[in-house]
């Protein structure tokens, strides 16, 4: 017998921090793809699930406390509600409930079926509470559905309950404001806590405790006035030294020795063996294989970096860094809001651009996007391992904890220099809340890594084997298109001279170098395959023999501070409205760099000479 099948449009919505991106991917798993809502640059999730012949196309929208639109996030979610989904699955935080049954309330006066997602059960059954859900769906009249998002139970009584509502669609009841008030706002809200009070006074049962909780034994150290900076700081530092110590350093060598040592000797036994010329095996070999493996090589640095962010990020720590940083950053003009996209500029640049759509005012947004750029990026994580492991290979976990250090404290140099100049005025009020620590899934893990690996791996095979086959071929022919096995005489060597005279004071002015930088331009990846096209033999080898320990640091600098990638740019451009903040991003830091590194290198030779 066949039934017939229905489409559901289902938005899912819940306070920040309620689990809710826990939920959509348990909901979704793979059919899950990520971009940007029309006009705006928040990021829009959409997946699908399925429940016997129905599907549902699962609409993430963003974290809100409520929907009168105080943020872009919460006229976001307005907006597509007043669209009129089929169907809300409203996720509250069963642990938190009367606070997250607010946003229920006003969901529920739009007139669209819902069912609420009850998460977190399994932290309410350790603190020895109950929630009766029978008594709590019949008192609200909206199924109330147990759930555990993170270990992916309840998830088929949910959908079964979400078919149901949206195919026999029930009336709510509508919390409506006292007669006689003056204030309108404060009344109705005043009666939406009575009423939630009233109902959770039935139907949970809270056990009375008097030690304190897990998280907030835990938070008398992790925001501690005093020991909460130093703390986060020595944090940090232990993730440097697991992702670029001996750790990180073992699984770069193995990898390395995967693509020297076997993969190269059997690519190039192939071609031997069809016959390829002389010049498609130096293609393949010395520019493809090399430039895109002096890449690849670093994919584990990459991949325990993300990881033991993400660890830190899911147990709810990052959200006390944010707190942590408020009071700091606001002597620099920022409230700690805008830690949270200065965070994500540890990743990529362009979603931390992006990113700032949370602050609220135009003037934070601006601030934040011209030191974004100073957060060194993942992609100029190769870059810093190279020449680390070249000139400085017994203080690696140091030397990029101080490489990560500066390129902070120039952001916040930088930020109070444009606060008392170009953008004045005082932060935004900074308000957020600090969830429970919660033990991370390894599920959740995996989809956040697999999502930063993958646009890795994306720039590896695109922008970056692009780029490589782009420089084999400008120096392997003269200005007169000649083939030339001299690289000095290619049209690269010609470019590059004419750029190199720029970094004479700072150390590094030779055409390779400053040919590897330009390149950089287009993702900073490609400084490491230009470099590996560009030096024969091997790399590190190679730049110890073009550079200095002084110089080696002056160009770390440059690396460290210069113009980010166009893409970049180009989000800055869409981001600010504007060429005028786009070209200023761009020259500030690239002024800055050549200035910075200039300083430093000829400081460090002077004092060299006086000693």
């Amino acid at each position: 017998m066949n039934h017939q099948s229905f489409h559901y449009v289902t938005a899912l919505a819940g306070n920040p921090n309620c689990g809710k991106t826990t939920l959509f991917n348990a909901l979704t798993g793979s059919t899950a793809y990520v971009g940007n809502w029309p006009g705006v640059t928040v990021e829009k999730k959409s997946g699908t699930a399925h429940y016997l012949n129905d599907t549902l196309e699962i609409v993430d929208l963003p974290g809100i406390y409520s929907l009168v639109p105080y943020s872009p996030e919460e006229a976001i979610a307005g907006k597509f509600l007043k669209e009129r989904p089929d169907l809300i699955i409203n996720i509250v935080d069963a642990s938190n409930i009367e606070r997250n049954l607010y946003l229920t309330t006003q969901l529920m006066e739009l007139h669209i079926p819902i069912v609420i997602a009850l998460n977190m059960m399994d932290v309410v059954k350790k603190r020895g509470d109950r929630i009766d859900c029978t008594l709590l769906s019949k008192l609200l009249g909206i199924p109330a559905v147990p759930v555990s998002a993170s270990k992916g139970e309840g998830l088929s009584a949910l959908l079964r309950a979400a078919d149901g509502a949206v195919k026999k669609p029930a009336v709510y009841p509508v919390v409506k404001k006292p007669a006689g008030t003056r204030d309108a706002e404060t009344a109705l809200a005043d009666a939406r806590y009575k009423y939630i009070e009233d109902i959770t006074r039935k139907a949970v049962r809270k056990h009375s405790a008097s030690e304190k909780s897990r998280t907030e034994k835990i938070d008398s150290v992790a925001t501690n006035r005093f020991l909460a900076i130093p703390l986060f700081f020595l944090l940090i530092l232990g993730i440097f030294y697991i992702t670029f110590g001996p750790i990180g350093s073992f699984f770069v060598h193995c990898v390395n020795l995967f693509l020297t040592g076997w993969f190269s000797p059997i690519v190039n036994s192939a071609l031997v063996g069809i016959g390829a010329s002389a010049w498609v095996r130096s293609l393949v070999l010395e520019g493809i294989i090399a430039g895109v493996g002096a890449v690849l090589k670093f994919l584990p640095q990459i991949l325990l970096l993300f990881l033991l962010l993400s660890l830190l990020e899911d147990s709810g720590y990052m959200a006390r860094a944010a707190f942590i940083m408020d009071a700091p950053m606001r002597k620099i003009g920022l409230s700690g809001r805008a830690f949270v996209p200065l965070l994500m500029g540890f990743g990529c640049t362009v979603p931390a651009v992006m990113g700032t759509r949370i602050l609220e005012n135009e003037k934070d947004r601006r601030l934040t996007i011209l030191i974004l750029p100073f957060m060194s990026c993942s992609a100029k994580t190769p870059v810093y391992s190279l020449f680390i492991s070249s000139f400085f290979i017994g203080y690696r976990p140091i030397a990029m904890f101080l490489i990560y250090i500066s390129g902070m404290a120039m952001g916040l140099l930088s930020a109070l220099l444009f606060k008392n100049s170009i953008l004045k005025g005082e932060p935004a009020p900074f308000v957020m809340e600090l969830p429970d620590y919660r033990l991370p899934t390894a599920k959740t893990i995996g989809l956040h890594v697999k999502r930063r690996v993958n646009d890795f791996l994306q720039k590896a095979g695109t922008t970056v084997f692009i780029a490589t086959v782009v420089v084999w071929l400008l120096q392997r022919f003269t200005v007169n298109l000649q083939m030339t096995a001299d690289s000095s005489q290619s049209i690269l060597a010609a470019v590059g001279r004419k750029i190199a005279p720029v970094f004479t004071l700072c150390g590094f002015g030779d055409w390779k170098s400053a040919v590897s930088l330009f390149a950089g331009l287009v993702s900073k990846e490609s400084v490491i395959s230009t470099m590996s096209v560009l030096y024969p033999g091997k790399l590190e080898i190679a730049l110890q023999s073009s550079f200095t320990s002084l110089s080696a640091c002056s160009f770390l600098i440059f690396v460290l501070f210069y113009t980010p990638c166009v893409t970049a740019l180009a989000a800055v451009r869409r981001e600010t409205g504007s060429l005028k903040w786009m070209a200023l991003s761009a020259g500030y830091q690239l002024a800055a760099a050549w200035y910075l590194s200039a300083m430093f290198y000829q400081c460090a030779v002077f004092i060299q000479n006086c000693i």
